[in-house]
This record gives structure tokens, sequence and C-alpha cells, in this order.
């Protein structure tokens, strides 16, 4: 068990300023110098923990032989629970997986470890499942254990669960790494994996969870800063659905048993947007996309796509991303699948599945409901119509305007 003065020192002693990566790290390293020790509980100390580990780390060493980055490493304990994992799943390929590897265990020095080649980064009900899951049908991806670790956004700042170190995000994508591990040469060279959490490029409210940071306009630095700390040639997806169509499907998917009715969110927008709008007579636009509203019902924010990809922007290569519209998406998905695996470099890949699947479907609860009225439509498209003006200037492209007869 760590005590409570090691997690001090994590939070207050660990980082040589010089190393650090860039201005906004030594923003927030520069605070923990300066803490009051006698101000900091137990709790917020061991919530420093993952936070300040992870701007430590050093990158690991990828091996040159494989396209998805991965590295060997010295953890027999990992891999115990590993192969006691995989040999819990049903999975034949997971059974062969487990008879190959349990004799070998002990006499095993290194574990292969790998992070995602790619990051299907947002937007939450935009059709992110569909279309994760046919990337994944293509012959030279991989699964990973899950589609949404929330790791970078979540579980790693004490969010909702117990923190998750670094290792056990790798843990995700185990099972893609021995599929690496006993592949062919050429294989090796084509096999990727990723994750598509939905939460990754918008969600960096655990930045106001460090009493430090409570003050602050917006944060000084996101999960793009981490996410190229450690993996500095990702590819990032983003796709992108009409804002206010997105907001009407994610309040009729969440909370299933509560009570719901196309006036129930007329009031709730009302009250949104008029929170939004306060925040900002006081704030930054940055401190009121980031920062969640506690008095509404709705995640209203979300939809500011362009403030989000700004910021992604800043951090990465535009070559690292890839911006899909849900509206071409639906309407030219062979193409747009073809375009995908190109900037995954992947070779083409016609799916067997011939049959449009639309994933997260609407619960037949849900259709009774209808669409949501004029007048709240209304409302959404004149509070979203700048982000949107924005967004389409910032990507160049006129379909992510969304114009309808009330614009």
């Amino acid at each position: 068990m760590t005590s409570f003065e090691e997690y001090r020192w994590y939070g207050l002693q660990m980082y040589n300023r010089d190393d650090l990566y860039d201005a906004g790290f030594n923003q927030i390293i520069s605070r923990y110098w300066e803490w009051n020790n006698s101000a900091v509980n137990h709790t917020l100390a061991r919530r420093s923990g993952p936070f300040a580990e992870l701007l430590k780390k050093k990158l690991p060493p990828f091996l040159p032989d494989m396209k998805n980055p991965c590295w060997y490493d010295d953890d027999n304990d990992r891999r115990t629970v590993w192969i006691e994992y995989l040999c819990s799943m049903d999975s034949g390929y997971a059974s062969r997986l487990c008879n190959l590897y349990s004799g070998n265990r002990k006499t095993k020095k290194k574990i292969l470890r790998c992070l995602p080649y790619f990051m299907l980064i947002g937007q939450p009900k935009s059709g992110s499942t569909d279309l994760f899951k046919r990337i994944v049908q293509h012959p030279d991806v991989r699964s990973s254990i899950s589609k949404e670790p929330h790791w970078w956004t979540r579980y790693r700042h004490c969010r909702e669960k117990m923190p998750h170190s670094f290792t056990e995000y790798t843990d995700y994508f185990s099972y893609v790494a021995e599929t690496l591990h006993v592949a062919e040469k050429s294989a090796k060279m084509q096999i990727i994996t990723g994750e598509g959490s939905q939460s990754t490029l918008w969600d960096h409210q655990w930045w106001w969870e460090y009493p430090e940071n409570e003050d602050d306009k917006g944060p000084g630095i996101h999960n793009a800063h981490f996410i190229r700390h450690i993996l500095p040639d990702v590819k990032l997806l983003v796709i992108l659905r009409n804002p206010v169509e997105r907001l009407f499907s994610e309040y009729l998917y969440f909370f299933p048993d509560e009570q719901k009715s196309v006036d129930i969110f007329n009031n709730y927008v009302t009250r949104a947007v008029h929170s939004f709008n306060t925040c900002l007579a006081n704030n930054s636009l940055r401190h009121c996309a980031y920062k969640e509203a506690t008095d509404v019902r709705l995640r209203l924010m979300i939809g500011l796509y362009a403030v989000f990809l700004k910021d992604w922007m800043d951090v990465f290569p535009r070559k690292q991303l890839l911006v899909i519209s849900l509206d071409n998406y639906s309407a030219n998905q062979s193409t747009v699948l073809s375009k995908v695996f190109k900037f995954l470099g992947l070779r083409n890949f016609e799916s067997r599945r011939t049959k449009r699947t639309r994933f997260n479907q609407r619960r037949p609860s849900s259709r009774q409901i209808g669409d949501m009225l004029n007048e709240t439509r209304l409302v959404l498209e004149r509070f979203y119509r700048p982000f949107n003006k924005a967004l389409s200037l910032l990507m160049n492209d006129t379909s992510f305007l969304w114009e309808t007869a009330f614009t």
C-alpha cells in the first residue's frame, strides 16, 4: 500500500521541469511545487498520482518490426494475470492462446505490450459504434477487450471508479499483443488495433477535480497533450453528427427508465442554453465548453465541435486527424470506409456485410415520443449555428454547417 507521504512526494517532488513536454506541462507542474503540504488531504494526494505519473513516463521503446505500437516488457505478473483472463474466455482463438502460453508462463521472461495504433475519439451518439465495428471487420485490424476504456479522460483520475494505472490500460490490448507475438513477420507489419472511447475528444472535466486548477479559465493542458506524449504517431478519427440531432438522440438513449417527452426535452434545452449563456457572460468559451454545468440535465457542450477540434489540431499534425460527417458516412459508406482504411494505412477491403446496419437504434419506448418540437429545434439551431460555422471554416467543408429550413 502506498503511504500518504509517498503520494505527496509524487504530487510535489517528482518532476524536473526542464524535462517536461511543453509550456502547458510547466504550468500544471509548477503548481504541484507550490502546494501547501498541510492543505493536501489523503484523497487529493492519491488523485495526483496517476495524473503526475503519466507526464513523467518515458515513451515506450516501440518495436520497428511492428506497425502497431508495441514493446517487450519484463512483467511476468501481468503475463500471469493476462493468461488467467485468456483461459477464462469462451473464444476458440483465446483457448488456443491459453494452451500455447500456459506452459510457458514461468520460463517466458518478457511480455509483449501494445497500445492503440488508432483512436476513434468522438463523438457519442454520432455513429461511432457502427464505424468502429466496421473498422475491426478489416482482416488486419484486431479488436481490443473493450471499445471504450475511457482511460485518458476518467478512469486514471479517480472518476467513477478507483484509478486505473497505465499498465491496466495496456491490458486492454493484451489479446492483440499475444496475436502479434506469434504472428509471421509479414503480419507484424500489417496488424493493428485501436480503441473508441467517445469521451476522449471533449471530456476534460477532471481538470477541475484537482484543487490547484479550480480557478482556471480553461484547461492549461488537455487529453491531446497526454496522448501525444505517449503516442506521438497515433491516428485519430472523429465522426460528427448534426449537434441538434445528436443532443436529442443522447436524451432518448440514456436513462431509459426516466419519464421522457418532447415537452420535457424542450424544458431541458431552455435551461441548458440559459445556463451556458450565463456562463459565457462571466467566463471564456473554453471554460464553459470544458466545465460541465451542474444545474442542467443535458450535455449541450458536447456539440461545440470546433472548440475541441481546434485544441486537438494545435497539438497534433493535421495529417494524423480524420474528421467524418455522419451524413456523408450514412450516404456513402463504402467510399468513406475506403478513405478510413487508407488513412490507417490498410489495404482496401470490401466488407461481406452487405446489409446496412444501424447499431444503437432507438428503443421502442423512445420511438413513441416522436421528433422534438419545432420551437426546440429552432432554439438549438440558433445556439449551435456560430459553432457550426466555425467548424466549417476550420475543416474547410460546408457540409458541417448542417443547414436546415429553420436556419
